[in-house]
């Protein structure tokens, strides 16, 4: 029987539809409203509310630019009868590292570049227009924490797991709450696998999140999570799951564990929204955590601050910085109690890393030889030799991480 259909019996966590939150969420994203309550609930339970999230597809997008071939060439085409000079700036290089690539004026006002062959995989490119950064006016997936980039899909087999298919796919919404944290309105993207929600079902949670300068929408536009979800739960490779895409940007992430406010962020504000807000269970062995580059030092930061509240924890190409291995190093989160706390409540702390190239490869080695010294169990899946800091690496550690959950 397909993994995804199988029944977990051990599950003692009943799920109640919350009229706190609202709103009921099905699998189409409608809404249906849930009626009042006299009892004043909490702030972050009253302000959730869900909505669905507008994407477009990058292997269905009829986008003009660029135009890429069945050999993996990409032509790029921009348009300006002012320009003095245009050139493409991308992840185009060994490693997915930047390129420039100069266009060509082909005829009045109009510049080409053929950039290729590229292999399979998601590209992200800005137009350096005159020295400008420049957004691709004929491009409409536009990077929602870059908008002057966009992206592109080169199709193929080694890829196939970025490709939409023809599989029953889940819903994305957007979950808006109020944080006591930062004292603003902030936002989740939530994936729902097919057929949410399964009556008397409390699905697990995977809180993803993502690195530095990104944000809430990053892991569906750039990492493409939603279409590696779709594909995981059709081979029958994912349980049922809600994951839920977090808004890290709080302060602190960079130092001890202590100073970082992405912690109380999402126990106290975004778990109890998305608590209120879909059909989840509550319980610590049906939570999920993990981050790529600085979220995945928020990751670890939740590891040795708060051990059990997440039994699954992973780490994309991530790393603690030779200063604060040292302060760690004598910290009483890695005395022998709290180590033995952290082994003996977390099922899985897998541990990943891109090439040479990968700019956090070094702390990633300290902190792994950090908590060899200390004793804290965790998995390394070796080095990802096909790329470094890149959403290449992230969409495969991804692809394999998700499987061994629940």
């Amino acid at each position: 029987m397909p993994v995804t259909h199988r029944v977990h019996r051990a599950r003692t966590t009943i799920w109640r539809l919350s009229a706190l939150a609202g709103v009921l969420v099905l699998g189409s994203g409608a809404l249906v409203s849930a009626p009042a309550v006299a009892a004043d609930p909490p702030v972050a339970a009253r302000a959730a509310t869900v909505s669905p999230v507008p994407t477009a597809d990058l292997a269905q997008a009829k986008t003009p630019n660029p135009v890429v071939d069945r050999n993996g060439f990409a032509t790029f085409t921009y348009r300006s009868t002012t320009a003095k000079s245009v050139s493409v700036v991308g992840g185009f290089g060994p490693s997915d590292a930047s390129m420039t690539w100069s266009a060509s004026q082909t005829s009045a006002g109009v510049f080409t570049a053929i950039v290729g062959p590229l292999r399979a995989g998601v590209y992200n490119y800005t137009f350096s227009v005159d020295g400008v950064d420049t957004v691709d006016p004929n491009n409409p997936n536009v990077v929602h924490s870059a908008p002057t980039h966009t992206l592109f899909l080169v199709a193929g087999k080694s890829e196939r797991f970025l490709t939409k298919k023809k599989v029953r796919h889940g819903a994305l919404t957007t979950l808006t709450y109020h944080s006591d944290v930062t004292d603003t309105d902030r936002k989740a993207t939530v994936w729902t696998p097919p057929g949410y929600p399964r009556r008397g079902f409390a699905y697990p949670t995977f809180y993803l999140v993502h690195g530095g300068g990104g944000d809430y929408l990053d892991w569906v536009q750039q990492g493409r999570a939603n279409i590696i979800l779709d594909n995981l739960y059709a081979a029958g490779r994912l349980e049922r799951m809600v994951v839920v895409m977090v808004d890290g940007n709080v302060p602190g992430s960079t130092g001890l564990p202590a100073g970082d406010k992405f912690i109380p962020e999402v126990l106290d504000n975004l778990a109890p929204a998305v608590r209120s807000a879909y059909q989840v269970s509550h319980s610590p062995k049906d939570q999920a955590l993990a981050g790529l580059s600085l979220g995945g030092l928020q990751t670890f930061n939740m590891l040795l601050a708060k051990p059990g509240e997440f039994r699954y924890v992973g780490d994309f190409s991530s790393g603690y910085f030779p200063q604060v291995i040292a302060d760690l190093d004598q910290s009483d989160l890695l005395a022998t109690t709290n180590v033995k706390l952290i082994n003996k409540t977390t099922a899985l702390f897998r541990i990943y890393i891109g090439n040479l190239v990968d700019i956090a490869y070094n702390n990633n080695v300290a902190t792994r030889a950090l908590f060899d010294k200390h004793g804290v169990r965790y998995r390394f899946n070796g080095v990802y030799l096909e790329s470094g800091h890149t959403w290449r690496t992230w969409q495969h550690d991804l692809h394999d991480f998700a499987p061994r959950l629940f």
